[in-house]
């Protein structure tokens, strides 16, 4: 680690020594995505054991590697002789290629967001903001990590919560301690056959993080505003967009008042279905349906209505004919081949740990290398605990001609098999596989030449739409049938069970798609405030009344668990946001599925470019139109 910032820290150096007159696009703006495609190469690796390793002083240096690969480019990014070499540069009025200019103008750009043409005393002033911004938002993330909040439950309080997860709780005399941790409310919220325990438990975890996350998010929003401001934006929001898909507030705003009567359609529908269910579950005629009742009635209605046994499910879903045919569709779509690479062909590329498998993809019809992807699929002690994708190296094309070909980790925590049992997946669990692939072939196919525009470079708010899109292939029969098989007997899943699973898939998607519009819209009125000084509990009580169909619950402070404020804040739309645009472009695939021609397409006007061009634009040329809403609200069963 220390050699390879020696030298990227040397690669700096020396493009900013060369006189003004001297410079050029080659030896000053492109030599920056050498250093950056060179260090994150070099120093990659070393920070991903942090999330893989095995061997907890390994994940100790990863993380230092982390660190120090971070502090790095935010030096960069500071950096006022690199802005003074491309102020130099930009007076010189050198022709440049579109991907060129694109990648000049964002870098320039970046800089002045950190301040760097601003006076010394107000530069002073930003670095201020941003060290007590980064105090705040980690006292914020501390406060919900340790929040010791619990719910006590007698025994027949916790009627119908799955024996195996009550098995593991924690006991006070005759009462269970329930946390608030993730499986605890889900548990809870999702299974509990006792109203009153479906309220105690959504009501303390309303209660998550307490006023004094309540101070901290409004400090920091009072910072931050004070931050955009300094740095000439009217808001936070405003600030926060200007380098996203959205580009402005207003436009997010506008995207939620077109979107909110439509889904409240379908939301008046699930209301109307779920207080059925719960009259016809309580034999109370004049029973009231209550957003505490939703994950609950969820289940019930899967259960008793479309006759969905998750565990059941499971049985048709092994790891290994899972992964088989998901290699098979991908590779037939994307005219690409993946082959694994063995230990005596793999150089000095690490496994990490026996369950790690490394492939090589190659083009079709070229033969050349495309790139190599990590499957780390089983969870371990240590190890990085939810699903994602990590790029290792970047797609880069040098002066000499050679090029970098990606290498990126797909990191999952699914079942891992037993002597007695294959790993064998849930549905959800295959969709996941399914996404996340789908950012590595976004990695491994994109033909950038820039390092800094190569693969999931792109805007954050629309990083996860090409692979929300492919989540779609797993709801439909004809692609089930090529690797939906039971485990022992080979049996293909049977058609009543597809049909079921099909029915139930819009179930609720109302009600969820309020809750996103919820969670963004409250994010978006908190950073666009005129003066920083925001009620943030008022705000979220009367964001809820605008977008819920349910009365919020009074004394709640739900912004004070949210994590998402920090980090990514002004950002939270980009969840319903991506997924409007990957159902539209999911519409182009929808009558074949598999063919290979729009596929072709799909891969060389959206995965190629990367970062390279507008992402607005990739979706008009895949689509060859404006895009709309339409498929979305089909997505939604409207």
């Amino acid at each position: 680690m220390v050699e390879a910032m020696k030298v990227a820290d040397g690669a700096i150096e020396a493009l900013v020594a060369i006189p003004a007159a001297d410079r050029t696009i080659a030896n000053t703006l492109v030599a920056i995505d050498d250093a950056v495609a060179q260090f994150f190469e070099d120093a990659r690796m070393a920070g991903f054991m942090a999330d893989v390793s095995t061997d907890p002083a390994e994940r100790a240096r990863g993380r230092d590697a982390q660190s120090e690969l971070s502090n790095w480019f935010d030096r960069l990014g500071k950096n006022e002789d690199v802005f003074r070499a491309l102020t130099e540069l930009a007076a010189l009025s050198p022709e440049m290629t579109p991907e060129v200019q694109r990648f000049f103008d964002e870098t320039m750009r970046d800089y002045k967001r950190a301040g760097l043409d601003l006076p010394e005393e107000k530069r002073a002033r930003l670095v201020e903001i941003d060290e007590e911004i980064n105090e705040l938002g980690s006292d914020f993330r501390r406060n919900i990590a340790d929040d010791e909040t619990v719910v006590f439950f007698t025994e027949d309080e916790l009627k119908g919560v799955p024996e195996a997860f009550v098995g593991t709780l924690r006991r006070c005399g005759e009462l269970y301690i329930v946390d608030m941790k993730g499986a605890s409310i889900g548990n809870i919220l999702g299974y509990c056959e006792v109203e009153s325990s479906r309220h105690k438990m959504g009501a303390a975890a309303g209660r998550r993080g307490g006023q004094a996350n309540v101070n901290i998010i409004e400090a920091l929003i009072k910072l931050r505003h004070e931050r955009a401001t300094m740095l000439g934006y009217k808001s936070t929001a405003a600030y926060v967009l200007e380098t996203k898909m959205a580009k402005t507030p207003e436009t997010v705003l506008a995207f939620y008042d077109d979107l909110r009567p439509k889904v409240r359609a379908k939301a008046t529908r699930d209301f109307e279905e779920y207080q059925a269910a719960k009259r016809q579950h309580t034999g109370n005629p004049d029973a009231v349906l209550v957003a505490v009742d939703t994950s609950f009635y969820t289940n019930w209605l899967k259960r008793e209505k479309y006759a969905v046994d998750t565990r059941t499910l499971r049985e048709y879903f092994s790891m290994d004919s899972v992964t088989a045919g998901m290699f098979g569709v991908y590779q037939d779509l994307f005219g690409i081949t993946f082959t694994e690479i063995t230990d005596e062909s793999r150089g000095s590329r690490p496994l990490w740990h026996e369950d790690v498998r490394l492939f090589r993809v190659t083009d079709n019809e070229s033969n050349a290398l495309l790139g190599e992807f990590y499957l780390d699929l089983f969870p371990r002690d240590g190890k990085f605990s939810h699903a994602a994708q990590f790029p290792l190296r970047l797609r880069k094309v040098w002066a000499d001609g050679r090029i970098s070909t990606p290498l990126v980790a797909l990191v999952c925590n699914f079942t891992k098999p037993t002597d007695e049992l294959p790993s064998l997946m849930s549905h959800s669990e295959v969709e996941t596989y399914f996404h996340e692939f789908g950012h590595c072939l976004h990695s491994i196919l994109t033909e950038a030449n820039l390092a800094s525009q190569a693969g999931t470079n792109v805007p954050r708010d629309f990083v996860e739409a090409p692979s929300q899109m492919l989540e779609n292939w797993t709801w439909r029969p004809e692609i089930l049938g090529r690797f939906a098989k039971h485990y022992e007997t080979g049996e293909p899943l049977p058609a009543e069970i597809i049909e079921g699973m099909i029915a139930a898939k819009n179930l609720g998607a109302g009600f969820n798609s309020e809750g996103q519009m919820y969670l963004g819209l409250m994010d978006m009125r908190f950073h666009m405030d005129e003066d920083g000084v925001v009620d943030t509990t008022q705000v979220c009580e009367d964001t809820y009344r605008d977008v819920r169909m349910f009365e919020p619950v009074e004394n709640l402070v739900r912004q004070a668990s949210f994590g998402h404020l920090v980090g990514y804040q002004a950002g939270y739309y980009g969840y319903l946001w991506s997924s409007v645009y990957a159902q539209d472009m999911w519409s182009r695939f929808e009558p074949s599925p598999m063919d290979p021609t729009v596929a072709g397409e799909y891969r060389k006007r959206v995965l190629a470019p990367g970062g390279s061009q507008d992402a607005l634009d990739q979706v008009r040329n895949f689509l060859g139109r404006e895009p709309n809403g339409t498929a979305f609200l089909k997505h939604l069963g409207l």
